[in-house]
């Protein structure tokens, strides 16, 4: 079963910065019992289905003091959420900021440079629990990243 709902809004700030964002939070419970899985766990209908995080959320304030420029800061919110299907070990979740710019120098060239990760936090994309043991794939550390795009 999956219940829940996601909001979003966008608004000005002022004439050169604005904030938008959404939230969302849904219930992903399993609809039947299985009292033994092939890993050895069992599934008690009203769980909440492994890797399945309730809380999910991404805010970013955009700043654009003139056409050519613009700059973004991102807060990405990942829930906790369970790892076994039996819901009895957890991934805590995890916060990441990024940070974006962009610079029009012609109509034609564009620079654009971004920050992931900001704060270097250590996160998992992707955490589960198999094999007897818990398992990560590993988010990006800080990553600093520029591009010049030159069209002709």
């Amino acid at each position: 079963r999956h219940r829940g709902g996601e909001v979003s809004a966008e608004a000005p700030v002022t004439s050169k910065v604005s904030v938008a964002g959404w939230v969302s939070y849904a219930r992903h419970t399993y609809a039947f019992s299985d009292p033994s899985t092939r890993a050895g766990e069992s599934i008690r209908s009203g769980d909440d289905v492994d890797t399945a995080p309730r809380w999910t959320a991404n805010v970013r304030a955009l700043w654009r003091p003139n056409f050519a420029t613009s700059a973004e800061v991102e807060w990405v919110r990942m829930g906790r959420y369970f790892t076994t299907a039996a819901n009895t070990r957890t991934y805590p979740g995890h916060d990441v900021v990024n940070l974006r710019a962009r610079l029009t120098l012609s109509p034609r060239d564009e620079l654009a440079a971004a920050i992931r990760n900001v704060t270097d936090e250590i996160y998992a994309e992707r955490a589960d629990f198999a094999f007897g043991a818990d398992r990560y794939f590993p988010g990006e550390p800080r990553t600093v990243s520029v591009s010049l795009a030159v069209t002709r």
